[in-house]
């Protein structure tokens, strides 16, 4: 149970659990809060009406976890350098503007981060060929899915997608200084 490994706030979060009735509170309100699963999904695509397709999906899933749009690769990258914790999980449209979802994947895998490597990075994309497919899955990617251009086939595929990695055990994304 109680392991030298663990992030030292873990074992201390541990140590109240084991003697206080309070302690069992302060922890679930801890665990809620910095659960894997709960961070921000993160869809990189500069289509306005592919975004408001996805905020309408959103809204009508009732998803609890903050939908943040970002337009191009850089921007991912510069948010990505920026924030402690990496977000819950990244769809990127394969075609963005100067910098595609391939090089986006590459100079995410490239810096070595856990807090990347333990994204989940799913592309989404109007159109792809086997070999496009194919080299996304060759740079560990977790999904490749086409666009739906009917509301229904959407929503279920984002219902799909967001319950299969809220059950999935992830690693810690967060930064340990």
């Amino acid at each position: 149970m109680y392991n030298i490994k663990m992030p030292l706030e873990r074992r201390l979060i541990l140590i109240l659990f084991t003697f206080t009735d309070a302690g069992m509170i302060f922890l679930m309100a801890i665990l809620e809060k910095t659960s894997m699963n709960t961070g921000a999904v993160w869809i990189i695509d500069s289509d306005i009406d592919d975004q408001e397709m996805v905020k309408e999906v959103w809204q009508e899933l009732d998803l609890k976890n903050e939908l943040r749009f970002l337009e191009s690769a850089d921007e991912a990258m510069n948010l990505l350098d920026e924030v402690d914790a990496a977000p819950f999980i990244i769809i990127s449209e394969l075609h963005l503007p100067k910098t595609d979802g391939f090089e986006l994947r590459e100079r995410m895998l490239a810096t070595g981060s856990k807090k990347f490597k333990s994204v989940p990075f799913i592309f989404w994309s109007a159109d792809a060929t086997e070999e496009q497919i194919t080299r996304a899955y060759n740079l560990s990617v977790h999904g490749f899915f086409i666009k739906e251009t009917r509301f229904q086939e959407l929503k279920n595929t984002f219902r799909n997608i967001i319950n299969y990695w809220l059950k999935s055990k992830m690693p810690e994304k967060q930064v340990v200084s």
